[in-house]
């Protein structure tokens, strides 16, 4: 039976799932996300305790999922939302110093999609530098309130997490970076996908919501055992 923390993603859509990948027999597990997302920011911190327990039997994979697509500053209402969940993320393990000086001080991001088509910049130079510049980005959000938005804070921050600087640019300037974000936003709408943080387990099993470390590893853990017994995974189209 199906774990109750995850559902099956359905097989009528024509949408590219993810699967255990045959060269490594490694499953696949891809976490749609947004860089300013506060909930986000938790998950992130507790499936980083299973990259290490989990080693070579998992690939992990970030796509981006824009939750402020659109360019346009947040009204008084909506900032002081955002303030409140970031100030709920701090009283979580995982959020400790975070602060809602992103939201409440005077240079809010109008959106959420240039930090993503940053990261979607940086994974050419490998998944542990985009990863690398994914918690720069949100240790100067979240910490220090900086609005991460903005290109020159994307390329102090690539700089210093050791990105090439030209290809970088060359990447962020190309127009397919940004569709790039776009057709992810499509492959999310396509498997059910509502919101962030979400996670996608060998192309089968979705997790929506930030869950607790020992939900993930239960459903995960649950995966693993019944792939073992089913092998080969079943292609999903």
């Amino acid at each position: 039976m199906l774990p109750r923390m995850a559902i099956r993603i359905g097989g009528g859509s024509s949408a590219p799932f993810y699967r255990a990948t045959e060269e490594s027999g490694a499953v696949e597990i891809v976490l749609y996300h947004d860089v300013l997302c506060s909930w986000c920011y938790v998950a992130d911190a507790r499936l980083d305790f299973l990259r290490d327990e989990y080693g070579a039997s998992i690939r992990w994979r970030f796509r981006p999922y824009p939750l402020r697509p659109e360019n346009q500053l947040p009204d008084k209402k909506q900032r002081a939302v955002l303030a409140r969940h970031f100030r709920r993320v701090a009283k979580e393990s995982e959020g400790k110093g975070v602060k809602p000086d992103l939201w409440s001080g005077q240079d809010p991001p109008s959106s959420s999609l240039p930090p993503l088509v940053a990261l979607e910049a940086a994974l050419p130079q490998g998944e542990h530098l985009q990863h690398e510049l994914l918690r720069a980005m949100r240790k100067a959000a979240f910490l220090d309130g900086i609005n991460v938005a903005r290109r020159d804070v994307q390329l102090e921050l690539a700089s210093r997490v050791g990105l090439d600087l030209h290809c970088f640019l060359e990447r962020l300037d190309d127009p397919r970076t940004a569709q790039s974000v776009s057709d992810a936003t499509g492959e999310a709408d396509a498997l059910g996908i509502k919101g962030c943080p979400a996670l996608v387990i060998g192309g089968e099993w979705l997790m929506q919501g930030c869950r607790e470390l020992s939900e993930y590893r239960h459903v995960i853990d649950k995966y693993l055992r019944e792939r073992a017994v089913s092998m080969p995974l079943r292609m999903m189209h």
